[in-house]
């Protein structure tokens, strides 16, 4: 089963220009997803399918967050084709962890009621295979096919030429001659930014939606330092990417229980039609609900203090020490490796 990191790993010299060093980023996104391929269409491994996943929304922030380095309509098309593959890959991937999860859920209940779950199992695992072979035609269409194509050349064609007055259909992008140093500080310092204020916009009656979008935007945030990481001092940019996980996994949780008690309520109402449930189940499946609920509002009350810990002054101050304007020396020590 052939499988490759999750996380970019490309090593940036700082004076490297953007285009460049984005498309280093982007093939190394690339690699997982060709590596994963097979492994998600034949179900070898659910890892797979979730390398495979992570690599797409990773592809996708790259290109909507590291702006003017490609010509707008390229990159446009390539946003709008990846979605559409982290939507089909989506039911499949949703129900691997339901059914990874459902151990640890049937346990959460009273011992009597832990075997009235068992026809809800049996439900996921046909919904599964029914979803996961849908997943296997899209993984072999025409269309999967030749976006791998369209993109393998998109990363492989030359950068653009230096004299600004070549022949184009569009402007040439304001960023991609820049110096990646640059253009990563200018991303994160925004991204950063835009974090804080929604994050301190948050009060005790804000609605799940903010925290949701909140919650994208720090997925963002991580992943631009993710991509960047070689152009900072390891353990600072370590140490950033580690305080932004700990708000994301606050926000995960609000999320992902509600995620799954909706799930929950919208089997036990198409129970009628078509599961068919047994009303031992449903009632199972509403105590379970009821302790998902309560893990959501856990994870609610305690955004506050998560959310004061990132919007610490302390945090502040690394973040200021991590984007300070040094690439100088770490470029020379780029061009020793």
């Amino acid at each position: 089963m052939g499988k490759a990191s999750q996380g970019p790993v490309a090593v940036l010299d700082p004076a490297q220009r953007a285009e460049h060093a984005t498309k280093q980023i982007l093939r190394q996104l690339f690699e997982t997803i060709e590596a994963n391929v097979e492994g998600a269409r034949q179900n070898r491994d659910s890892e797979c399918l979730h390398d495979l996943r992570v690599a797409t929304r990773r592809t996708r922030s790259a290109l909507s967050q590291i702006k003017g380095v490609f010509p707008e309509s390229e990159v446009a098309d390539f946003k709008a084709r990846f979605a559409w593959l982290q939507q089909v890959t989506g039911p499949v991937r949703d129900l691997d962890v339901y059914l990874i999860d459902f151990p640890t859920m049937r346990q959460r209940l009273p011992a009597p009621l832990q075997p009235d779950l068992e026809p809800l199992y049996q439900l996921l695992l046909a919904q599964h295979a029914k979803a996961q072979q849908e997943l296997a035609l899209e993984l072999a269409s025409p269309r999967f096919k030749q976006l791998l194509e369209d993109w393998r050349a998109f990363l492989d064609a030359p950068d653009a030429p230096n004299d600004s007055g070549a022949a184009s259909a569009e402007a040439p992008p304001t960023q991609a001659r820049l110096p990646i140093k640059q253009v990563a500080d200018q991303r994160v310092r925004k991204l950063l930014k835009r974090v804080r204020a929604e994050g301190r916009a948050i009060g005790e009656d804000s609605a799940p939606e903010d925290l949701h979008e909140l919650r994208k935007r720090c997925k963002k945030l991580r992943y631009l330092m993710e991509f960047f990481q070689s152009l900072y001092e390891k353990e600072q940019i370590r140490e950033q990417i580690k305080q932004t996980k700990r708000l994301l996994d606050n926000l995960g949780r609000f999320q992902d229980t509600a995620v799954q008690a909706q799930h929950l309520r919208e089997t036990a109402e198409l129970s009628g039609s078509e599961a068919q449930l047994p009303a031992a189940t449903l009632l199972a499946m509403g105590a379970l609900i009821e302790q998902l609920l309560q893990d959501q509002a856990r994870a609610r009350d305690g955004f506050a203090d998560v959310f004061a810990g990132f919007d610490s002054e302390e945090n502040a101050a690394r973040f200021k020490a991590l984007l300070v304007e040094d690439s100088a020396p770490r470029r020379k020590r780029a061009r020793k490796r």
